[in-house]
């Protein structure tokens, strides 16, 4: 019978060991309250699997007995511990049956101690630029109590909290009036260590106030990387579920975006534990098992804080983004996204200015670099024209005439290049030095004559139409269309790609859509001689104890698909943008070559979208840079002159 008992415990058939019971062992516990206690028990110490073993048997009268076992219990949070224990048994004339108190369970588990499991937290690791400059990382507050029993003077008491706490006076009673003994410390609010150090004096003076070390999370450079960094907050009812059985706990604080959320299990660490019987005090009565915590590890990113900020400070109040990457290995410079926020409203912030931000219309959790999507414009016409190059085989020398109107396509809509008055006779290299429209809507005729479907492949070929695979964050993979993507997507009539689909794609419009990253990660390529390189933002992972855990190596996508010498045409265009292109007055007096592609999407009923990308400099391109302007106006004359500002402070940083 007791090998039965110990098997049902095995199985978790704990229906089946309250029926093993003796009949006045189940006088004192409810089938309910029994199988509960045992789920509760096996929750709390995380256990995933217990075998118990008989190693003796002692029978002590006619009536009773004693079976002697060892219990094997694996847990989660602190591994495979063995305890020894009995189980009394009782003959009632016909059955053998468990005489069960809770200390068939653990030994010196009475009826009122508690199994509970005490769980240590590891201190939170921090986040880190290229350089060392920390942009999260664990600081401390000091949390101001009251101990009721050593009160002397309330009202002196209660002036000085709602002095230094600014909270009105009535309202703090109530934070201590539970108090369950005269001698506990009940917290009232939080004080920053300058505010107590300059009032230390002052809270000294007042017996009953009293304070307590709380670590807490800091994020040194304010808003300046919100979206990249991210933020922290209270466990959600799902999550919970997820990480439980880790040792998180309601109430407990969690990554929930950016690398803040991404390095969850490396910033957190492993949480240790010690299962103990404890009395209902919370004494412990004995110790079960216990595990220590194993340290959290930092995450150090490819930003560069100094490039961070002055990328944020150019972009100002515009709304838009602005990307930059190392064209020799992807990694992400900086990458900047407005309206942003600061992660630290979300730990000593107020409900109201939370709030605040999730109710801006203006979305500043949308991080614009790798989330924004826009249609990329003229900007998109570098992979046409390396379309063109390849699969019809123009050159830099082929002539085109621009009218400044354009009836090419047949569906009874006439067309207008950005200049009304027309380019006149232009060269297929000149056509990108001076955006012209006619030339790319004749290469896009040309390109879907020949086939539908090849700028589609081209456009892909340059790193569009997916996400592109940066090795931290979620990011939108923007859309390519082509003939099969329509017909998925369109019903009737609209399914069938036409002409007009073609010549508005080589442009950069109609439904083609684009992030800030991929574009930059495009003209990267372009930059360093076609190599495609997968973004990077995390450059390694440490340990205080172990040093570098884990390192991530620039990993290349593949090729551009364009020969050297067709893409030594488009990086002599994109210097022509620049010297005597549609940008050329933004780059008036500047002393660093530089090459570019100006964009301006439309995007009614408002303005359109100002984009600037492109590299420098121009004959040894270290960095490529996105800018995107959203409802910005015109790229060569509102994105540009910020392109120009990000290269010209990147130069004047000190070198590593």
């Amino acid at each position: 019978m007791a090998r039965e008992y110990l098997r049902a415990w095995q199985n978790s058939a704990h229906e089946r060991m309250y029926s093993l019971l003796s009949s006045s062992a189940r006088t004192s516990i409810t089938a309910e309250k029994f199988v509960a206690r045992y789920q509760a028990i096996a929750g709390e110490a995380t256990m995933t699997g217990l075998t118990a073993s008989v190693a003796n048997v002692q029978r002590l009268l006619t009536t009773t007995a004693q079976v002697t076992f060892t219990l094997t219990v694996d847990t989660l949070m602190v591994g495979q511990f063995q305890v020894e224990n009995v189980l009394d048994l009782s003959y009632d004339g016909q059955h053998w049956a468990v005489d069960w108190t809770p200390k068939a369970i653990f030994p010196l588990l009475v009826w009122d101690n508690l199994v509970h499991m005490f769980t240590h937290v590891p201190l939170r690791g921090s986040i880190y630029d290229r350089k060392g400059a920390p942009l999260a990382t664990e600081g401390k507050l000091f949390e101001l109590g009251v101990v009721t029993g050593q009160i002397e003077d309330e009202t002196r008491l209660l002036s000085v909290l709602s002095l230094l706490l600014g909270l009105p006076q009535q309202e703090i009673p109530a934070q201590y009036a539970h108090a369950a003994r005269p001698d506990w410390f009940m917290p009232v609010g939080e004080i920053t260590p300058a505010g107590l150090q300059a009032n230390e004096a002052l809270l000294s003076s007042v017996p009953g106030i009293t304070w307590r070390e709380k670590a807490i999370r800091t994020y040194p450079q304010g808003n300046l990387a919100g979206h990249v960094v991210g933020y922290i907050g209270e466990i959600n009812a799902e999550t919970l579920a997820r990480l439980k059985t880790q040792g998180y706990r309601s109430g407990d604080h969690v990554g929930v975006s950016g690398l803040e959320g991404w390095g969850e299990e490396y910033l957190s660490g492993r949480r240790g534990g010690t299962l103990a019987i404890i009395s209902p005090d919370g004494r412990i009565v004995w110790t079960l098992a216990e595990r220590p915590e194993q340290p959290s590890r930092d995450i150090h990113t490819t930003l560069d804080v100094q490039l961070q900020r002055a990328a944020r400070d150019i972009l100002g109040p515009h709304v838009g983004s602005i990307v930059v990457l190392d064209v020799h290995n992807g990694d992400v410079l900086a990458m900047v996204s407005h309206p942003g926020y600061d992660p630290g409203v979300f730990v000593t912030g107020t409900t109201e200015q939370r709030q605040a931000l999730l109710n801006d219309p203006q979305r500043p959790f949308l991080n614009r670099a790798i989330a924004g999507l826009y249609p990329p414009g003229s900007t998109f016409k570098i992979v046409t024209m390396s379309a063109g190059m390849e699969v019809l085989g123009l050159t830099e020398h082929h002539t085109y005439y621009c009218a400044g109107r354009w009836d090419g396509v047949a569906d009874g809509a006439t067309r207008y290049c950005w200049l009304r008055s027309g380019h006149g006779t232009l060269n297929y290299l000149n056509g990108l030095v001076h955006s012209c429209d006619t030339v790319f809507w004749e290469v896009g005729k040309a390109l879907n004559e020949r086939d539908p479907h090849a700028l589609a492949l081209y456009a892909r070929g340059f790193g569009l139409g997916a996400p592109t695979g940066l090795n931290a964050l979620d990011e939108a993979g923007g859309l390519i269309p082509d003939p099969d993507w329509k017909a998925a997507h369109y019903s009737g009539a609209e399914q069938e790609w036409l002409p007009r689909d073609a010549v508005n794609m080589a442009i950069g419009q109609g439904d083609v859509l684009a992030t800030p990253l991929q574009m930059a990660n495009l003209v990267a390529a372009v930059a360093n001689g076609g190599t495609l390189y997968r973004p990077r933002l995390v450059e390694r992972i440490t340990s205080v104890m172990e040093g570098t855990v884990q390192e991530s190596a620039p990993q290349v996508l593949g090729q551009l698909p364009v020969s050297p010498a067709n893409l030594q045409v488009v990086r002599r265009a994109m210097e022509g943008v620049v010297t005597y292109g549609t940008a050329s007055r933004a780059f008036y007096g500047a002393t660093i070559p530089m090459a570019g592609k100006s964009g301006t999407s439309e995007a009614p009923p408002h303005e359109p979208h100002a984009w600037f990308v492109g590299y420098a400099p121009a004959y040894d391109p270290q960095i490529a840079v996105a800018v995107v302007l959203e409802h910005g106006g015109e790229g060569g004359r509102n994105a540009a002159p910020l392109f120009r500002q990000v290269v010209e402070a990147y130069m004047t940083l000190p070198r590593e």
